[in-house]
């Protein structure tokens, strides 16, 4: 790390050292705990689908913290052209075995999306479970990279856990550097409204719907929701 603080980026450099993170690589690896997106990891979520199949001319797509690739495979299978980012060699890996196996095409990149330096424009970013692992400083970057890389009509779809539901750490940000990292932060309804409002219009926030065929199942402590870009 830099001697000085010169500038915004050196900053959110700073605050990055100060936070615990999960080893993603030995998590993928040791596969110990049997969460849905290892033990289902073929399968999409049921919101990408209902979205998918209820609107026309998404014709590319980026992908924030992919895992294994499922949602970004199902994507390419109805003729998207993906780009799947993870900073975890280890799902990368997985998911590009998987991918041929399916004989699709998915471009899959590992690095940390948030320092990427994307210069591609999409029609939809989706995000199935990234956005709740961020430290609070970096969902500035997160919603800088949002408005920078969709569309001006462009959707953003994102799944999350939700505040009340036992699954996460239900800690307000001044308390997350200071607190000893669980499963990720939860959000409440309001609190995700107010991040994102803003910025896009909010086409709905509601709870995972498990019992949707062929789509990953055992998620109803996730938010799922979709915002579309304002035109500026």
């Amino acid at each position: 790390m830099k001697p000085f603080i010169d500038n915004y980026a050196d900053i959110l450099d700073f605050l990055d050292e100060k936070v615990d993170s999960i080893n993603w690589d030995n998590f993928y690896k040791e596969r110990k705990r049997p969460v849905p997106f290892i033990t289902q990891n073929t399968m999409p979520d049921e919101n990408l689908v209902v979205f998918l199949n209820n609107r026309t001319g998404i014709k590319s797509a980026i992908e924030f913290g992919c895992g294994e690739g499922r949602n970004a495979i199902y994507m390419a299978k109805q003729g998207i052209a993906v780009t799947a980012y993870d900073l975890c060699a280890a799902a990368i890996e997985n998911a590009k075995n998987i991918m041929t196996d399916a004989g699709i095409h998915v471009n899959f990149v590992c690095k940390d999306v948030i320092k990427s330096n994307i210069t591609d424009k999409v029609d939809l970013v989706y995000d199935s479970g990234m956005f709740h692992h961020l430290a609070p400083h970096r969902r500035i970057t997160y919603i800088e990279l949002l408005k920078k890389i969709l569309n001006p009509d462009g959707y953003f779809g994102l799944t999350c856990f939700s505040w009340g539901t036992n699954c996460a750490d239900e800690i307000n940000d001044w308390e997350y550097y200071n607190h000893s990292f669980n499963a990720g932060l939860a959000y409440t309804k309001e609190r995700l409204t107010e991040l994102f409002q803003p910025h896009f219009e909010v086409v709905e926030i509601r709870k995972y719907q498990n019992g949707i065929p062929d789509t990953i199942q055992g998620l109803e402590f996730m938010w799922v929701c979709l915002f579309q870009n304002k035109l500026t």
